[in-house]
C-alpha cells in the first residue's frame, strides 16, 4: 500500500506546487480545530469481535495552501485521541496455573496525525461556501494504552486492570481521508468551518500473537469525526 500512497501524495504535492508558483494570487490560510471523534476497531484475526464505538476527540492546527481560487492543497498536523473495543479468547498466567477466558479490552490510543489532502470549494454564496477533500493522513503513534477485563471461563472472579500496550502497536498508522463542510466568511480574512471527515485505516495497527491460538494479532482502527475550527 505505500508503494501507492507515497507516490500519489508526492503527485499531488507536485501539481500544487507548480500551481502555486504559477498562481500570483496564492494564499495560505492557517487556523486551529476541534473535533469529537467515535471510532471503532475492525478485526482480521480469526475469532477477535468488534465490540462497538468509542468517543475520542482531536485538536490542531489546519493549513490551506491555495495553489487557485477554489482549489487548495490542505496539510496540518493534529494531536488524535482514538479510542476502540475488542473481544477476544486469551489465556492469563496465574502463577502456577494459566486461566483461559475472554479479553474484553478498550485501546486508548494517541496519535501526532498529518494529513495531506487536496480541497475543492464552491464560490461563495452571501457568506457561506462548501467544500469537499479527499487524501491520506499519516498517523505516528505517542502512547497505546489498554484498560482490559478479563472473563475466566472457570467461573472465578474477572481480572481488571490497565497496561501499557506500546509495544504490541505498530507505529504508523496510514489512512485514506474524506472530508466535507462548510466556510462562514465573517471578513476578507477570517472564517469559521463546520464539517466531517471520514478516515478508513490501511494498515494493521497491533503487532504479537494470540497466546491461545498464536495467530497474529490484527486489526484496523477507523474514525469519524465532526469539525469545528477557525481560519485566519
Amino acid at each position: 500500500m505505500k508503494q501507492i500512497v507515497v507516490p500519489l501524495f508526492l503527485f499531488l504535492f507536485g501539481c500544487s506546487q507548480t500551481s502555486f508558483a504559477q498562481d500570483q494570487k496564492q494564499s495560505i490560510k492557517l487556523g486551529l480545530k476541534a473535533s469529537p471523534n467515535v471510532a471503532w476497531m475492525a478485526p482480521e484475526t480469526k475469532n477477535y469481535n468488534y465490540d462497538g464505538i468509542s468517543g475520542g476527540a482531536t485538536v490542531g492546527l489546519v493549513a490551506d495552501i491555495y495553489f487557485a481560487k477554489n482549489y487548495a492543497f490542505s496539510t496540518g498536523f493534529n494531536f488524535a485521541f482514538m479510542n476502540g473495543k475488542l473481544t477476544y479468547g486469551d489465556a492469563l498466567i496465574l502463577s502456577p496455573d494459566t486461566i483461559a477466558g475472554q479479553m474484553n479490552r478498550k485501546y486508548r490510543f494517541v496519535y501526532l496525525d498529518i494529513p495531506y489532502m487536496i480541497k475543492l470549494q464552491t464560490n461563495t454564496f452571501g457568506r457561506f461556501s462548501f467544500f469537499g477533500q479527499i487524501g491520506f493522513s499519516t498517523g505516528f503513534r505517542i502512547s497505546a494504552k489498554a484498560r482490559d477485563q478479563f472473563v475466566r471461563n472457570d467461573g472465578g472472579s474477572d481480572i481488571e486492570e490497565n497496561s501499557n500496550i506500546t509495544s504490541q502497536t505498530t507505529i504508523i498508522r496510514q489512512a485514506v481521508l474524506f472530508g466535507i463542510g462548510l466556510e462562514y466568511h465573517l471578513d476578507v480574512n477570517t472564517r469559521i468551518f463546520f464539517g466531517a471527515n471520514y478516515s478508513n485505516s490501511l494498515n494493521n495497527i497491533l503487532k504479537d500473537k494470540n497466546s491461545v491460538t498464536d495467530l497474529n494479532q490484527k486489526a484496523l482502527l477507523n474514525f469519524v469525526e465532526l469539525n469545528l475550527g477557525v481560519l485566519f
